[in-house]
C-alpha cells in the first residue's frame, strides 16, 4: 500500500489552489469582458503597449476638455461681441434717421435709445463663464467695465449750444482716460489662451478697454446726453456727422473681431473632431488587448471546472488510503 506523504498532500493542495484561483479570474473574465484587471495578466509586450495608448489616451482626453471648456468661453464671447455689432448697428441706423428739420422728435428717440443701449453694452462687456471675465483678459477676476450707472453719474457733458467742439472734446477726453469707465490695467492683461493640441495653443478674447467699444461709448454717450433745444441745429446736425464717422469706423473693427473669433471657434471644432477620431482609434487598440473573447472564457472556465472536479476525485481516493484513515 501506498501512502501519501506531507509533501504529496502540500503538491495536491496546491495544483487546487492555482486551479481555483484560475476558476476564479476566469469567472472575472466573464463578468467583465476583459483579460485581466491587472498588468501582470498580459504579456510583456502587451503591458508596454496597454500603458503607452492609456497615456496617449488621457493626453488626448485632456485636449478635447480644454477645448469643450474654452468653446463654452468663446461661444459666450461670440454671442455678446454679435449683439453688441446688432446695437452698433442700430445706433448707426437711428444716427441716419435723424432728419433736419425734426430734430426736436428724432433727438428725443435717440437719446432714449443710447441710454437703454449704454447699460446693454456694459453688461454685455462684463459677461462672465464660469464665473470668469470674459473682456479683461488674464485678469478674470475682476469686472472690467465700470456699471454704467457710475458712469453715467460721473459723466458731465457741456450744452449743445455751446458749440459742437465743446460737446466732442467732453466725451472725447472723459473716455479717454480709461478709469473713468472700465477696470481693464495698464499694461492691458494678456489674451486668454488655452493648449488644444501637443504644441498648439489657441489665444482668445477682447479687452473692455478696446478702442472700438470706445468709440461706441462716446457716441452713446454724447447722444444720451444731447438734450437738444431750438437753435441747436446746426451743432445737433455736426454731432450727428461725427457720430456716423465714430460708429461706422467701430462697426467694421467689431465685425472683424466677430469674424476672428469665428475663426478660433473653427480651429477648435476641427482639432476636437481630430482628437475624437483618435480616442475611438486609441479605444479599439485597447479594447483589443483587454478584452477577451466571451466563448473563449466560458470554455477555459468550463475546462478548469472540470479540472478540479477530477482533483478532488483524486485527493478523496489518495487520501482515503493514507496511513490516517488505515488506522
Amino acid at each position: 500500500m501506498r501512502i501519501s506523504t506531507i509533501t504529496q498532500n502540500l503538491r495536491i493542495d496546491n495544483s487546487i489552489t492555482s486551479i481555483q484561483r484560475k476558476i476564479a479570474d476566469a469567472q472575472l473574465q466573464i463578468s467583465t469582458g476583459k483579460l485581466s484587471q491587472v498588468y501582470s495578466g498580459f504579456k510583456g509586450q502587451d503591458v508596454r503597449l496597454l500603458i503607452t495608448l492609456k497615456e496617449q489616451r488621457t493626453s488626448v482626453d485632456s485636449y478635447v476638455d480644454t477645448i469643450t471648456n474654452t468653446q463654452v468661453k468663446t461661444k459666450t464671447i461670440d454671442a455678446s461681441l454679435v449683439t453688441f455689432t446688432d446695437i452698433t448697428q442700430d445706433l448707426r441706423k437711428k444716427l441716419y434717421e435723424q432728419v433736419e428739420g425734426l430734430y426736436d422728435n428724432s433727438a428725443l428717440a435717440l437719446q432714449t435709445f443710447a441710454n437703454a443701449a449704454i447699460d446693454q453694452l456694459t453688461n454685455l462687456l462684463n459677461q462672465t463663464a464660469d464665473g470668469k471675465y470674459l473682456f479683461n483678459g488674464t485678469d478674470t477676476d475682476t469686472q472690467p467695465m465700470i456699471n454704467s450707472a457710475t458712469t453715467k453719474a460721473a459723466y458731465v457733458q457741456p450744452a449743445l449750444s455751446g458749440g459742437f467742439a465743446g460737446v466732442t472734446a467732453a466725451v472725447t477726453t472723459f473716455f479717454g482716460t480709461d478709469t473713468n469707465w472700465n477696470n481693464v490695467t495698464t499694461p492691458a492683461p494678456g489674451s486668454l489662451q488655452a493648449r488644444i493640441d501637443e504644441g498648439v495653443d489657441v489665444t482668445f478674447g477682447e479687452l473692455a478697454n478696446d478702442d472700438a467699444f470706445e468709440e461706441v461709448f462716446e457716441v452713446l454717450y454724447a447722444f444720451a446726453n444731447a438734450n437738444f433745444q431750438t437753435g441747436d441745429d446746426a451743432n445737433y446736425e455736426q454731432l450727428v456727422n461725427w457720430g456716423i464717422g465714430k460708429v461706422e469706423a467701430a462697426f467694421e473693427l467689431i465685425n472683424d473681431m466677430v469674424g476672428q473669433n469665428g475663426v478660433i471657434g473653427a480651429q477648435m471644432v476641427s482639432r476636437k473632431d481630430a482628437h475624437q477620431d483618435s480616442l475611438t482609434l486609441l479605444e479599439t487598440q485597447i479594447l483589443d488587448i483587454e478584452e477577451i473573447d466571451p466563448y473563449e472564457a466560458v470554455s477555459t472556465f468550463q475546462t478548469l471546472q472540470a479540472q478540479l472536479e477530477a482533483s478532488f476525485q483524486t485527493t478523496s481516493v489518495l487520501r482515503g488510503l493514507s496511513l490516517t484513515r488505515y488506522l
